[in-house]
């Protein structure tokens, strides 16, 4: 996925490579909120209200709601980065909408193992310290796989 902010500690790999510093400050960032996932960690942290003194839009997801559908509406209304706190299923439903078009996606570990977090060098237990990468303009270049239709953003069992 080409551009997608994530905190810059990750260790380069085949498949994460450094991007410089974004030419533009994100002006309409939008946070998808799963507060179940982990137990409730976003609830407990009050990550929605963390990001909306932040500037960030918040969208808390209901169980039932196509993620999907509410990413790609953010970004026709303007959304320029999108974010995703929640367990890993949360992390790539939004992150295949911003892959899809093109817009930055930022992880914000709320989930219960957080494995894609931990991949990308995130302190797993800071969830609003990851609102950071909203505005660092620091980005890592991440693969996204695709199995029997399904995205994934960091693994995937059968």
């Amino acid at each position: 996925m080409t551009g997608s902010r994530c905190c810059p500690r990750s260790s380069s790999t085949s498949s994460r490579t450094r991007s410089p510093r974004s030419p533009h400050r994100v002006r309409h960032p939008v946070l998808f909120v799963n507060e179940r996932s982990g137990g409730g960690t976003a609830a407990r942290v009050d990550l929605a209200g963390a990001a909306a003194a932040l500037g960030i839009e918040v969208v808390v997801l209901r169980p039932g709601v196509d993620v999907r559908s509410l990413v790609r509406a953010a970004v026709d209304r303007g959304a320029d980065c999108v974010g995703a706190a929640g367990g890993d299923g949360t992390q790539a439903a939004v992150a295949e909408v911003a892959a899809e078009t093109g817009v930055p996606f930022v992880c914000a570990p709320a989930g219960t193992r957080n494995h894609f977090a931990l991949d990308l060098g995130l302190d797993r237990n800071d969830p609003v310290g990851a609102l950071d990468a909203f505005v660092r303009g620091d980005s890592l270049r991440i693969d996204l796989a695709h199995v029997n239709g399904r995205t994934f953003v960091n693994n995937v069992s059968v």
